[in-house]
C-alpha cells in the first residue's frame, strides 16, 4: 500500500501551491512536482484515474480523501464544487483552501486614498481590485506571515483555529497612482496588516506608511 502522505509533506505542498482556493486537481499536481516518487507509487496502486475515475477509486480519489482527512484536522477547510477540467471523471471538482474561515475569498477591505466611510442604512465598500488576486495575496503572507506589520497582532493567536488565515493585505502604493496595466509584485506592494491598522493607515490623506502608524502604536504603548 503506499504511503499516506505525511502532514509535513501537505504543508510543504501548500507552502508551494499559490492558488487559493485551490482545487483538487490542482493539488495532484504540486504534489507531483515536489513529490513524484510519492505522487507515482500512489498512481502505480489506485490508477491515474480521470476519465472514469467515478467508476472506482483511483489515486485521485485517494488524494480527495487525503484532503478531507486533513479537512476533519481543520487543517483545510473543505468548499463547494465547481466545474471540473476536461477529462476529470465527474463533471464537478472539489475546492479547498488553508485560509480556515475565509472560504478562500479575500475580505472587503482594500480601500483606496479618496475613498471614505459613511454610517447609516447603506454602507459603500471599495475593493482594489489588484489586491484581490488570490495569488498576489497568498504569496505576499508567504513572504511576511500572519502577523500584522504594524502592531504584530496574530488572529490565530487571539481567536485560535477561528482566526487562522485571516488578515487585511495592504497596498503600499496608493491605488490612484496605480494605471490599468499595473502588475502587483507581492514582495514589493503588499503587507500583511489587521483590519485597525489597515483603518488608521488609510484615516488621512496621505495615508501613513506601515513605519509611521508602527511608530505611533509604539509611542502609545509607552505613554
Amino acid at each position: 500500500m503506499a504511503a499516506d502522505i505525511t502532514e509535513h509533506e501537505f504543508h510543504d505542498v501548500l507552502e508551494h501551491l499559490a492558488q487559493r482556493p485551490f482545487s483538487t486537481m490542482q493539488f495532484i499536481k504540486k504534489l507531483g512536482q515536489c513529490y513524484p516518487s510519492k505522487w507515482r507509487a500512489i498512481e502505480a496502486e489506485y490508477g491515474a484515474g480521470g476519465v472514469g475515475a467515478k467508476t472506482y477509486f483511483s489515486a485521485y480519489s485517494r488524494i480527495a480523501h487525503t484532503l478531507a482527512r486533513f479537512a476533519r484536522a481543520n487543517i483545510v477547510e473543505k468548499l463547494d464544487y465547481r466545474p471540473a477540467p476536461r477529462g476529470w471523471g465527474s463533471p464537478v471538482i472539489r475546492y479547498w483552501t488553508d485560509q480556515i474561515g475565509s472560504a478562500g475569498q479575500l475580505f472587503p477591505d482594500q480601500v483606496g486614498d479618496e475613498d471614505g466611510f459613511w454610517e447609516g442604512a447603506r454602507t459603500k465598500v471599495f475593493v482594489n481590485a489588484y489586491e484581490r488576486n488570490p495569488e498576489a495575496r497568498a504569496k505576499c503572507l508567504r513572504l511576511f506571515g500572519l502577523a500584522c506589520m504594524a502592531c504584530g497582532e496574530d488572529f490565530s493567536k487571539k481567536y485560535g483555529i477561528h482566526g487562522r488565515g485571516f488578515i487585511h493585505v495592504h497596498h503600499l502604493t496608493p491605488l490612484k497612482k496605480i494605471g490599468r496595466a499595473y502588475q502587483v509584485n507581492p514582495a514589493k506592494d503588499l503587507r500583511p496588516v489587521c483590519a485597525n491598522c489597515h483603518a488608521m493607515i488609510h484615516r488621512r490623506e496621505p495615508m501613513l506608511t506601515i513605519e509611521q502608524l508602527r511608530a505611533l502604536v509604539q509611542a502609545a504603548v509607552e505613554r
